[in-house]
């Protein structure tokens, strides 16, 4: 079982990374139009975090996503409005994304310590272990002005066994994303037991 005071530790690292990301990946643009700019990708990529309060069992909770996958670290993905493109540490280029991307999604009612969310409400019957047990996940890909839904082509539950009561799951959830050209749009979606839209965490590359 995690210890809270891992899991704290845990939380801040989040923070302190997923704000500092941006300013530790982004190059220097190439040119003076602000759309022009290359960016190196390091693994874990924290994609955000959202605070919910859930009524009528009063409890707060976090959930926060990330991608811990090893081909996006050193990512290098030029926004160059002549020549985009992404390159993988390897050298080798992506036309499309990997086979497979699996987000990482931890839902946890722990000492968030650092971490600073808004708190929204969410009204749904229950305590918060079958709250927790019961999410579900969905992909939507946008390209252009279509839209598609994908369902996880797998979803693992990692740490504290489902059986024993517990205020924080961690899930690894996979889609199948081969199909989708470099520059379409992921948008992972959580979603409550009753089917209510908790978050969204955004994967964009050009």
């Amino acid at each position: 079982m995690t210890h809270p005071h891992l899991v704290r530790i845990a939380l801040s690292l989040l923070s302190v990374v997923a704000s500092a990301q941006l300013a530790w990946t982004q190059s220097k643009p190439v040119s003076d139009d602000d759309s022009n700019e290359v960016y190196w990708y390091k693994a874990p990529l924290p994609l955000g975090a959202d605070g919910f309060r859930l009524e009528p069992a009063g409890r707060e909770f976090y959930v926060l996503s990330c991608i811990e996958d090893r081909r996006f670290n050193r990512l290098q993905v030029s926004r160059v409005r002549k020549s985009p493109f992404v390159i993988d540490a390897s050298g080798d280029v992506w036309k499309n994304y990997p086979s497979e991307v699996t987000f990482r999604v931890t839902a946890t009612a722990m000492d968030p310590g650092s971490l600073k969310s808004d708190i929204d409400k969410i009204n749904e019957p229950g305590d918060l272990n079958s709250f927790l047990l019961g999410l579900h996940f969905r992909l939507k890909v946008f390209e252009g002005l279509n839209m598609r839904v994908i369902k996880p082509s797998a979803i693992h539950m990692i740490g504290v066994p489902s059986d024993v009561p517990f205020d924080e799951r961690v899930y690894r959830v996979s889609f199948e994303t081969g199909d989708f050209p470099v520059d379409a749009r992921l948008v992972m979606e959580v979603l409550s037991p009753g089917g209510k839209l908790l978050s969204r965490f955004h994967l964009e590359l050009l």
